[in-house]
């Protein structure tokens, strides 16, 4: 019996655009997990610098503490974005939000990000539509340790609202299928912005936070992860987006299948070592970068300037 996935495994390589690759620096990983992720204002200036020196498309960065909300926040990125934008004042950048259980019941997350699309060339906002479980570790019971983390429907619907107001580009990460249908109901009726992506998260066994192989949340990085996500999307969406796939806490499984799949069928790609995790390799972010841009030459995908990605992404 035919399955409406199989269409993806046959469909012939063709896109629309040149490839967009992303680099996300850091994150919630730390030094001793990869001693080349980049935490101080310092590293983060040469990295960010490093990395759009070799091509990427946008660089996403998390400040200092997460903790920080509003004006706290802004003034925590402003150490390495100051410095970042004087010596490359074209650089296209973003962001990530707040720790959600500081928020108050009139805080949406994304304060800082209005507040930095006016003062430090911020144009785009991430919008992760629903909650997510973060495991660390495990406790002497066998029991998983972690945290909430997402966003509720009223903080979303705030969320969308800065972005529409602010004519911000909106990367709307879908880190379980659900969560495309809220992602979904916005696009449908129309409440996005040109240059909008939908992002796949596609999450390995270390997830986004732990050392051990204990991650729960989130669809493995195979290609039948990905077919059943572009099945959803092209099943259930009125409108046509731009969309990409970031793998997380692979370890050492092999997904250059699933990215070149990926850069066949029109995806894009985000990389960097918020992302990756295996212990047992310590990548840099600029190799990270590399190793998708390499992948696109074997592909035959020209890889998107910077220029040309500011147009798909609506911000030129």
């Amino acid at each position: 019996m035919a399955l409406s996935l199989d269409k993806f495994a046959t469909r012939k390589p063709g896109w629309d655009t040149p490839l967009i690759v992303e680099s996300h620096l850091n994150g919630e990983r730390t030094k001793e997990m990869n001693p080349n992720t980049p935490r101080t204002y310092d590293e983060v200036v040469e990295d960010a610098i490093r990395c759009w020196d070799a091509g990427a498309c946008a660089i996403h960065t998390h400040n200092t503490n997460f903790n920080l909300k509003g004006q706290a926040a802004v003034d925590d990125y402003a150490p390495a974005w100051d410095r970042i934008l004087a010596a490359r004042p074209d650089m296209t950048w973003y962001p990530t939000t707040c720790n959600r259980e500081l928020c108050n019941e009139n805080e949406h997350g994304l304060e800082h990000s209005e507040i930095l699309n006016r003062t430090h060339n911020v144009n785009i906002a991430c919008i992760d539509t629903g909650v997510n479980l973060f495991a660390f570790d495990t406790d002497e019971k066998g029991h998983i340790l972690g945290r909430e983390y997402g966003w509720n429907y009223r903080q979303v619907a705030g969320q969308v609202d800065l972005a529409l107001a602010r004519k911000m580009a909106i990367i709307w990460g879908i880190y379980e299928p659900g969560q495309m249908k809220l992602a979904l109901h916005y696009i449908n009726q129309g409440m996005y912005t040109p240059g909008s992506f939908i992002d796949f998260y596609l999450i390995g066994e270390y997830a986004l936070t732990s050392t051990k192989p204990i991650g729960t949340s989130g669809m493995m990085p195979t290609l039948e992860s990905l077919y059943y996500y572009l099945d959803m999307m092209e099943s259930l969406s009125k409108h046509k987006l731009n969309w990409c796939i970031s793998i997380w806490g692979e370890g050492d499984r092999d997904t250059r299948e699933v990215i070149k799949r990926t850069i066949e069928l029109g995806g894009h790609v985000k990389t960097g070592l918020e992302l990756f995790y295996d212990p047992a390799r310590n990548p840099t972010n600029l190799e990270l970068l590399q190793e998708v841009q390499e992948i696109a030459r074997e592909v035959g995908r020209p890889l998107a300037t910077q220029a040309e990605a500011k147009k798909i992404y609506g911000i030129a």
